[in-house]
């Protein structure tokens, strides 16, 4: 009798145990599972939300060294800008206003390409290149531009012509940051200076360039400039407008947007004390409200 109550309680604990399993294992009844209505679908994005044209968010850049633009403006009303081009070129022209950019004037500064240009007035234009056999150099021109000397030493910041990832100073050869494709270069005083890359990031140097930090970043930045170390100003892909201009009052940890360019590419970006002005496609534009608005010279 006693064997038989034991078999008969080592089935119904069988049977208990089997139960249990099939609870955690199996899928719950049917009364259990939540159902989805079908007003439960995924939203659709409203008209407010960015759109693959307008979006704010950091799209692939292929960037294009040679058509970059350097561009330098001076209180004076002289500006320079010249396209980067190849040292295998026949010659590279710059051009130069020195009536607020009313005019300008083509000058060939015996030069292959154009890496850097720096104008304090009229009568101190610096411009850096290269010379048919690649080798850098470092013209000035006292004269408005008509005439070009060759200058001993090269003492501005330039994008190494060969490797979009470098920055030259008079320090020598640096990397501002891993992934960085220098889209701009912006030397603020001899020993400090600004780069754009074109993954968005704002990197910076106070040592002549042997030491980086990062300092913000502005999704689809295309190029870049820096009055002083925390006045700065930019040109971005915004909103459906290729060349958008933003201004920063903190070295480039944050950006406020201003006005729109109409036109593309986005190829420089230069400020004195009262006025910006960019090379947008092939056009100058000028700013007198910092960025919000801007027209043609």
């Amino acid at each position: 009798m006693q064997r038989l109550l034991l078999a008969v309680f080592v089935v119904v604990d069988v049977i208990l145990v089997v139960g249990a399993v099939r609870h955690v294992n199996g899928t719950p009844p049917e009364s259990d599972v939540p159902r989805t209505s079908a007003s439960a679908t995924a939203p659709t994005p409203s008209a407010s939300e960015p759109t693959e044209a307008g979006t704010t968010q950091q799209i692939p850049y292929d960037f294009t060294a040679a058509e970059a633009v350097a561009m330098s403006a001076a209180n004076d009303g002289t500006i320079v800008y010249g396209t980067r081009g190849r040292c295998t070129d026949p010659a590279a022209t710059v051009q130069v206003s020195t009536d607020g950019g009313a005019d300008f004037a083509p000058s060939e500064t015996g030069l292959t390409s154009t890496l850097a240009v720096r104008a304090t007035d009229a009568s101190s234009i610096a411009v850096v290149g290269t010379t048919s056999d690649c080798d850098v150099r470092q013209v000035t021109s006292s004269d408005g531009g008509r005439t070009w000397t060759t200058a001993d030493d090269v003492d501005l910041w330039y994008p190494r012509p060969d490797d979009t990832a470098s920055v030259v100073t008079p320090d020598g050869r640096s990397k501002p940051a891993e992934g960085c494709v220098v889209t701009s270069v912006s030397q603020v005083t001899a020993e400090s200076g600004r780069v754009s890359c074109a993954d968005g990031s704002i990197i910076g140097s106070g040592d002549d360039g042997r030491t980086w930090v990062a300092l913000g970043r502005l999704d689809n930045v295309r190029v870049s400039t820096f009055l002083t170390p925390s006045a700065g100003f930019a040109l971005a892909r915004y909103n459906g407008c290729a060349a958008n201009a933003f201004t920063t009052a903190d070295g480039g940890v944050t950006w406020t947007p201003g006005g729109c360019i109409s036109g593309e590419p986005a190829r420089a970006i230069a400020a004195t004390s009262s006025a910006l002005f960019a090379v947008v496609d092939d056009g100058v534009y000028t700013s007198t409200n910092n960025g919000l608005a801007w027209m043609q010279p």
